[in-house]
């Protein structure tokens, strides 16, 4: 069975349920569909898309995470599935967690995001000292790391500014903030799925709006956007947002991580961190964390086969 992340670009459409597939239909263009089980999440990218009731309960059965946006393809909404499973060992460990457990976690994605992001610089053919002296000391200093990373990261992707300002409107800046949130998505899914509340963190504090579990899990992900951006610049310069938000399913759905001998779909690996962060936080123990790592060549899977149907029917499924 195959993973998708399905983007809807098709305006007016109707999401329906047939014969346990998602059809799309849309005025002239036809019916297209896709095996419900083989969904993972769906972007709603359009304007005035409906969804029939059974195709919303089918999706949500399924686990499947919906992520809207608005006209400038800003996520600006997630509708998630009421999880069944309820890991009431790892919920109590988040509730008595210790501050000495809590940083230790913490240190432990810090570590991940660091490594990660002094591969993703690498992959721009350049590096930075204070990150690689950061990781030889064990201790990161997060504001510091970043402000060198992305000092680092903007000018070697053509870009004048060597800030990250989320609210900046600037392109890179733009995809980044899109990434993240298709990211988010996921991980909030492989959070809820493995018994852990979303609001209770490990560094970040719960807030309006914010899911402080989620912001600390990603973390250690987000230098795979931050390549899949160097990737997309470097081909595409010019391309209008619209392209980044295509792409960013098929890469995401590309993306190949190394464990041990074996390679992880990035979808697989954030399943895999999920889980292994359920049990530290029921044990007690960080022994076994694990995030992936980004790989200096950047591993991708084969080009996408089902393109036509973003092209024809705004549809762009995304085997991940």
């Amino acid at each position: 069975m195959s993973h998708h992340i399905l983007h809807l670009f098709a305006h007016g459409c109707l999401l329906a349920v047939e014969r346990g597939r998602l059809v799309c239909r849309s005025a002239g263009s036809g019916d297209r569909s896709v095996p419900l089980d083989d969904l993972r999440a769906v972007v709603i990218a359009a304007r005035g898309v409906t969804l029939s009731a059974a195709a919303l309960s089918a999706l949500l059965e399924r686990g499947v995470v919906i992520l809207h946006c608005n006209e400038r393809y800003q996520p600006c909404g997630l509708t998630l599935p009421l999880h069944r499973v309820v890991d009431l060992q790892a919920f109590n460990g988040q509730l008595k967690a210790t501050t000495r457990l809590r940083e230790s976690i913490w240190q432990h994605m810090l570590k991940a995001k660091t490594r990660n992001q002094t591969r993703c610089l690498a992959l721009l053919g350049c590096s930075s000292p204070r990150l690689e002296r950061s990781l030889k000391m064990g201790t990161i200093v997060e504001g510091d790391c970043a402000r060198h990373y992305w000092k680092h990261y903007f000018p070697s992707i053509g870009w004048k500014g060597s800030g990250r300002e989320q609210k900046d409107a600037n392109p890179p800046n733009a995809c980044l903030n899109y990434g993240y949130a298709v990211l988010s998505a996921l991980c909030y899914r492989s959070l809820i799925l493995h018994g852990l509340n979303a609001q209770l963190g490990v560094h970040h504090r719960p807030r309006y709006r914010a899911d402080a579990l989620v912001y600390d899990f990603m973390e250690p992900f987000r230098p795979m956007v931050d390549a899949l951006l160097v990737v997309h610049f470097r081909e595409t310069p010019d391309a209008p947002f619209r392209d980044w938000a295509k792409r960013v399913g098929q890469s995401l759905r590309d993306l190949r991580l190394r464990r041990g001998r074996n390679r992880l779909k990035l979808l697989d690996a954030i399943d895999l961190s999920a889980s292994l962060l359920s049990r530290a936080f029921a044990t007690g123990k960080v022994s076994r964390l694990w995030f992936p790592e980004l790989e200096s060549d950047l591993q991708l899977g084969k080009p996408d086969t089902n393109e036509h149907l973003s092209d024809q029917y705004g549809m762009a499924a995304g085997d991940v």
